[in-house]
């Protein structure tokens, strides 16, 4: 958390010898992940920036609680990688500035979503969690319950349901989704 708070400062303030720190320690598993998937060090210098940026963009903004900003911004620049790719489309001249921007806008606005959302997402019961999570990654009704040992596959029903309307109510009664919504439209 010490070297969280420190690099965040100096990304917001500019400074120099903290920020080639965070290049040298971070990025070299960066640059690794495109590399495996499809990029180049170009890409890999490219994203790496975007997520500095969005860093710095964001905690201008508002702070939020960075566990590990080693892993927050592998997070990021794996996000922006993947969005890079599902968008990628031969192309024969540079990108514009003003794509780039318009690119990084967007990114900020869905990593902003998946952040909203991860934040409603942990305020549930560990029961509903639990739940969810099976359930948003593929998993049957039949599954769960032989997982978590319910009576019968009925009962999962209601209860992803029952969480399902939680983690809803939980997001649109916060005023930051009814932002977010409007940043959005």
């Amino acid at each position: 958390m010490e070297n969280t708070e420190r690099y965040i400062q100096a990304l917001i303030q500019g400074e120099d010898q903290i920020i080639q720190e965070i290049y040298k320690k971070i990025y070299p598993k960066v640059l690794a992940f495109i590399l495996y998937n499809k990029g180049n060090e170009d890409d890999a210098l490219d994203v790496f920036h975007d997520a500095l940026m969005y860093i710095i963009i964001t905690q201008k903004e508002k702070r939020s609680v960075i566990l590990s900003f080693e892993a927050y911004l592998f997070v990021i620049c794996k996000n922006i990688w993947k969005k890079n790719l599902k968008n990628k489309v031969i192309q024969t001249d540079v990108l514009t500035l003003e794509e780039k921007e318009t690119n990084l806008s967007a990114f900020i606005l869905e990593q902003q979503c998946f952040e909203f959302y991860i934040a409603k997402f942990s305020l549930l019961s560990e029961n509903c969690k639990d739940i969810l999570s099976s359930y948003f990654n593929g998993l049957s009704y039949e599954e769960i319950t032989l997982a978590n040992a319910y009576a019968t596959v009925n009962t999962v029903r209601q209860r992803v349901f029952k969480c399902r309307s939680k983690l809803i109510e939980l997001i649109k009664n916060d005023k930051e989704f009814q932002k977010i919504i409007k940043w959005g439209a």
